[in-house]
């Protein structure tokens, strides 16, 4: 299976009745003329601006929510294992601040992956469909 997984992945699928990304009746020449202008269609890609600014928004996006979660809970572990008489403190009858903070690390998690997706809706997505339309309709014009 993995054997031909990566055979898939190189392109050297092959033998009669190949059907793998719709090659079927083209020639070797075609087949690397193809590989070739999927190469340049990626380095013109990367070249971009807009994918360019698409990367590092999404970089930043991602950099602030991880530090932002990892803060969070770095900080509850910490608390946790050296601050045992804070975080025994009683708020409510039975409840502690252990727990509150324990519960509030499933709301974190839950308010960053709600930041992530509304930010990406705003600002990412529409610039990846940008780039996307621009890329398809040059690969169009190249055909």
């Amino acid at each position: 299976m993995v054997e031909y997984m990566e055979g898939a992945y190189r392109g050297r699928v092959g033998g009669p009745g190949e059907v793998f990304g719709g090659r079927e009746g083209r020639s070797e020449a075609d087949r690397r003329r193809a590989r070739a202008e999927a190469a340049h269609a990626c380095e013109r890609m990367s070249a971009d601006p807009g994918f360019v600014k698409l990367r590092r928004g999404f970089t930043l996006q991602s950099v602030l929510l991880v530090s932002s979660f990892l803060l969070g809970y770095l900080s509850y572990l910490l608390l946790s294992a050296y601050a045992r008489d804070f975080m025994s403190i009683e708020i409510v009858d039975s409840v502690n601040v252990a727990l509150v903070m324990g519960i509030g690390q499933f709301l974190l998690t839950f308010v960053l992956a709600w930041a992530f997706s509304r930010f990406s809706d705003r600002s990412l997505d529409p610039l990846a469909r940008e780039i996307r339309d621009r890329a398809r309709a040059d690969a169009a014009a190249v055909r």
